[in-house]
């Protein structure tokens, strides 16, 4: 028997202007793909998450 369940799931969307030159667009890639990007992305969620002492029982997992 599965030791969790998916209770749900959220999706960020990061959107860029599309008249944005194509230089830029990557420089917002490389930050987006970046390790301390993640990083610092995922210890955010783990701040707001223990705010809620109900949630304290859940997994959470970011990927990309």
């Amino acid at each position: 028997m599965a030791k969790t369940v998916v209770l749900d799931e959220l999706h960020v969307t990061f959107r860029n202007p599309s008249d944005l030159p194509a230089t830029r667009t990557e420089e917002l890639g490389v930050t987006l793909r970046s390790t301390e990007f993640m990083n610092r992305l995922r210890r955010g969620i783990r701040n707001v998450v223990r705010v809620y002492p109900e949630l304290a029982v859940v997994t959470i997992t970011v990927t990309r």
